[in-house]
């Protein structure tokens, strides 16, 4: 049984992964975000969606894949919007936060028109980082606390964006790597894992409690 639950939380795990493989391979050269858009998230994602629908009938706890496939998207989803409205005051004082999203949708459409076109795209996988973010982080968590969902959310968060920091994201987007982009950045990922562990816990921990 234990054996059984850890396969099932890592395939989760690399389902939901594979949203930022996307762009971490194409950043080191491994694949282009429009062969790996087209031909492995598609996939990757109705098969997250059949198995959410194959346990919908079991338990909804911590200890369900529906929970973390389902409440995770959600989560992180949520936790996304709440992200980028904390952004969104800084991007209109000039920051340049919001353009890397437009870039997303020239690299998965492989081309940049028409515009509104590459700005959906662009967003929609943005977005889909976000679930996925939510989904990882639930298939992590090993039992129901109120307070393991809210700072274990807040460390996931905080441990994700340092991992990016190390990566080429700033370079690649012609973004500066200075003490005012990383107090953004960071801090908009704090912001991120808040929202993710209040969702959470409201959404996976409170219902557990009240089954």
């Amino acid at each position: 049984m234990l054996l059984r639950s850890i396969l099932s939380r890592f395939t989760v795990f690399a389902l939901a992964f594979l949203s930022f493989a996307c762009l971490l391979g194409t950043f080191y050269g491994q694949w282009s975000m429009r062969w790996f858009g087209c031909w492995v998230l598609p996939p990757a994602t109705v098969l997250l969606g059949a198995m959410a629908w194959w346990k919908r009938r079991e338990p909804r706890g911590v200890q369900s894949p529906y929970t973390w496939i389902v409440q995770g998207a959600v989560g992180g989803i949520a936790a996304a919007v709440a992200y980028d409205l904390y952004r969104l005051i800084f991007v209109l004082q000039g920051a340049p936060l919001f353009n890397v999203f437009p870039r997303f949708g020239e690299l998965l459409l492989g081309a940049d028109e028409p515009r509104w076109l590459v700005h959906l795209v662009g967003w929609t996988y943005h977005f889909s980082n976000g679930a996925a973010l939510g989904i990882m982080f639930l298939a992590m968590v090993p039992k129901s606390s109120r307070w393991l969902l809210i700072f274990g959310a807040i460390a996931w968060a905080m441990f994700v964006e340092t991992v990016l920091l190390f990566t080429p994201y700033t370079k690649f987007f012609g973004l500066p790597m200075d003490g005012k982009f990383i107090f953004l950045t960071a801090s908009a990922h704090l912001i991120f894992g808040i929202a993710l562990g209040l969702w959470c816990r409201w959404r996976v921990h409170e219902r557990q409690r009240a089954t």
